[in-house]
């Protein structure tokens, strides 16, 4: 695998009532108002074959999550 391998995952992340990203995620001081599956662009840097687990880096926004490898599409090219 090479690393910082472009893909694009799935999770539940807490949005606002906008449906965008709250909590954890994001720097404005809004309430959580759900929890909904978004699917976004990151580089896979880690990846946990004994666990089935990717560590990603977010594309948009500088963090990094853990995503089962049955939630991740990796994008050739």
């Amino acid at each position: 695998m090479k690393q910082n391998q472009v893909c694009e995952y799935t999770y539940e992340f807490p949005v606002d009532e906008w449906g965008r990203l709250s909590g954890w995620y994001s720097l404005a001081d809004m309430p959580i108002k759900s929890y909904k599956k978004l699917t976004r662009k990151g580089f896979i840097v880690a990846r946990d074959k004994e666990e089935g687990l990717y560590e990603i880096d977010d594309d948009e926004k500088s963090f990094s999550i853990v995503v089962p490898f049955d939630d991740v599409k990796i994008i050739e090219g």
